[in-house]
């Protein structure tokens, strides 16, 4: 019984590893996944477990600002509106939606910008943000979360959204 207790034990290291792959794209930006894809290498990546949640910032300062970076979050982009969409409405809205996960952590702060410039008010932990009276014409969007000293922490990709008038009743789109 003894052995049968030990064998599970042995195995344990290899449990702690956790399996990612490298490939590069036609850009020459480097994808990680954790699963392979073609052109891709096996890293072999510790598996940390029981971690304090920690501030990242961009990798670098060439980091390219328009893809984004989760910091210590596993996801964080805007699902809708989809990249380069076309909104005509009176209200020259936006009804933007958010995935974070995990949500959002304590002394992290949810900010939205908007051609670069802070989207004014208190956002909580909302994910859900309605965009209002922005001008005609092509915005790019991106959210952010910092931590309480103002220091970014993650990043959605940027995506472009264009503001279009209002078609005429019985105008073709």
């Amino acid at each position: 019984m003894t052995r049968l207790l030990f064998v599970p034990l042995l195995l344990l290291p290899l449990a702690s590893q956790a399996q990612v792959y490298k490939s590069v794209d036609a850009d020459g930006r480097p994808i990680y996944t954790d699963r392979p894809i073609d052109n891709s290498t096996k890293l072999d990546v510790p598996l940390v477990t029981d971690a304090e949640p920690t501030t990242v910032s961009p990798p670098s300062p060439d980091w390219p600002a328009d893809s984004g970076f989760l910091g210590s979050y596993s996801s964080f982009e805007i699902v809708s509106p989809e990249d380069n969409t076309t909104l005509r409405n009176p209200e020259r809205e936006v009804q933007l939606s958010l995935l974070l996960t995990p949500p959002l952590q304590e002394g992290h702060r949810l900010r939205v910008q908007v051609d670069g410039v802070d989207v004014e008010g208190d956002l909580g932990k909302r994910t859900q943000i309605r965009l209002t009276g922005l001008a005609l014409g092509s915005h790019r969007l991106q959210a952010q979360v910092t931590d309480d000293a103002g220091i970014l922490v993650a990043a959605t990709p940027l995506i472009n959204v264009h503001i279009r008038a209002p078609l005429a009743e019985g105008a073709p789109p």
